[in-house]
């Protein structure tokens, strides 16, 4: 009795700890250098950097930074642990959102056994990145389905939508999303209510669901409780009307027959099996709440990429029907079905993962040139060819690995900055057209740039260095460094 208890435990946590192996990614954000900047500046200071003192464009830029709390998390992980400590709480925060969806849902463990894999491998993308505020804003929708979940039960408990929401908008502008996922499934649960307990009597329905009408109100005015206040509203709304969106891919529509637009396919035919075999009784009415958010954001996700990774886990709901429709009718058959995909589910995430080394051996030098396309030398260069100063141009994707490595090279703009605005001058449109070629670099102040072969003004470079114009005085597999000619003869810098 007592061993089949432990057997039925311990099985209960081989899905999570595959959960866990399966998401050990090394750190790959792009971002990830002027997270840890901020983070340290707190920690050094004992305040919260509110201006640009980093990049050139837009100098003392007061910025509203909304995942300021989770820039203190990711710089006491680096700095006790290095990168290893970024992997373990990118790995652990996605094992929370795995936990709370899954409690939310009452999957049961052949539900997860199949359920899990499946979400591990559309969220990729976004998982592999590893820790940043967004897998967070992931846990918080996570939990936030959970408390939604058992607030029949204990009605008391859905005041902890309260202080989920403080905590959200202090590590991620994503909490904009769950204000409205959470207005959504309120306004679905209380029509649902109102014709299947209710009639038309709204009042009464009111007092009998003040809890949760005042949880949903105190969730939308806790999150000014930030060092920013209103402005964390500002920041993250001022993403939906920024033209400046359409350079950004993860706000762009899916691209058709890409990868993901083909998961979204393959996702959408689950759910639409989901929604059949659910059919229209007592159980789906009350479960309908749940299923709203996953049905909009299946639509949104054509038009922004982004909505993709909450969607998965929010299709958990419509997931299990379709799921349980494969089980097997006799228990034991189910029992054997279950071990065969949960061993295999823990052993090929064993087999994805070890020996670890891509986490064991992870380094700066190593982060630059499998992250940012970059090259440890090529800023070498610009110093040791005392290039650093305002008349640098450097790119975007080098921004966060500049100030955190080379604080001595003030790069020309950051991850940061795509949606910054003021006085009608955009760091990013000034900067983009310039990288991209549209605007040509011969006609800029700048008299030195620093490139990844990747990116068109690159190829520019090129050609005005075979007119004479420019000179190329570093170059590798992945960076360059060019230099205006007379700049070389003017300031003596290259013989």
């Amino acid at each position: 009795m007592i061993l089949n208890r432990l057997l039925k435990i311990s099985a209960g946590f081989l899905p999570y700890l595959a959960v866990f192996f399966a998401s050990l990614f090394h750190p790959a954000d792009p971002d990830l250098g002027w997270h840890l900047k901020y983070g340290e500046y707190f920690f050094s200071h004992g305040a919260i950097l509110r201006d640009n003192t980093f990049s050139a464009l837009m100098p003392n830029y007061h910025w509203n930074n909304s995942s300021w709390a989770t820039d203190l998390l990711t710089y006491q992980a680096f700095n006790f642990f290095g990168f290893i400590g970024i992997s373990i709480l990118g790995a652990l925060t996605i094992i929370l959102t795995f936990f709370f969806i899954g409690k939310a849902a009452k999957l049961n463990l052949f539900e997860k056994s199949i359920i899990f894999p499946l979400i591990l491998y559309f969220t990729n993308p976004v998982n592999s990145v590893s820790f940043r505020g967004q897998i967070l804003s992931l846990m918080f929708m996570a939990i936030m389905f959970y408390i939604l979940s058992i607030h029949k039960k204990d009605s008391k408990k859905i005041l902890l939508l309260i202080p989920l929401f403080l905590l959200w908008s202090n590590f991620h502008g994503e909490f904009v999303l769950g204000i409205v996922l959470l207005l959504m499934w309120v306004g679905v649960y209380m029509i649902k209510e109102m014709f299947l307990n209710f009639g038309k009597n709204i009042k009464k329905l009111i007092v009998t669901e003040k809890l949760l009408l005042l949880a949903s109100l105190g969730s939308v005015l806790s999150v000014v409780i930030s060092p920013f206040g209103l402005g964390v509203y500002f920041e993250s709304l001022g993403h939906l009307s920024n033209p400046l969106q359409k350079f950004v891919v993860e706000f762009l529509p899916i691209g058709e027959l890409s990868t993901v637009w083909w998961h979204q396919i393959l996702t959408g035919c689950i759910i639409f099996l989901g929604i059949l075999l659910l059919g229209l009784g007592r159980k789906t009415l009350d479960k309908a709440p749940f299923y709203a958010p996953s049905i909009i954001l299946f639509i949104m996700t054509f038009l922004i990429r982004r909505y993709a990774w909450p969607f998965y886990y929010s299709a958990i709901f419509l997931f299990q029907p379709a799921v349980n429709f494969l089980k097997p009718d006799n228990e034991k058959h189910t029992l054997y079905l279950t071990a065969f995909f949960v061993i295999s589910f823990f052993s090929l995430s064993i087999a994805l993962r070890y020996p670890f080394k891509d986490i064991r051996t992870y380094s700066w030098d190593v982060y630059c040139i499998k992250t940012v396309n970059c090259s440890p030398d090529s800023a070498k260069a610009v110093i040791d060819n005392k290039l650093n100063n305002d008349k640098l141009l450097t790119i975007y994707d080098y921004g966060g690995w500049l100030i955190w490595n080379y604080p001595n090279i003030k790069p020309t703009i950051d991850g940061r900055m795509h949606l910054w605005s003021e006085n009608g001058f955009s760091a990013f449109g000034y900067y983009y057209p310039i990288e991209q070629n549209w605007k040509n670099i011969d006609g800029t102040p700048y008299n030195a740039v620093l490139t990844s072969h990747r990116k068109p003004i690159y190829q520019r470079l090129l050609e005005l260095s075979m007119e004479g114009k420019w000179r190329l005085i570093y170059n590798d597999q992945n960076s360059a460094v060019f230099v205006r000619n007379k700049t070389l003869v003017n300031e003596g810098i290259v013989n």
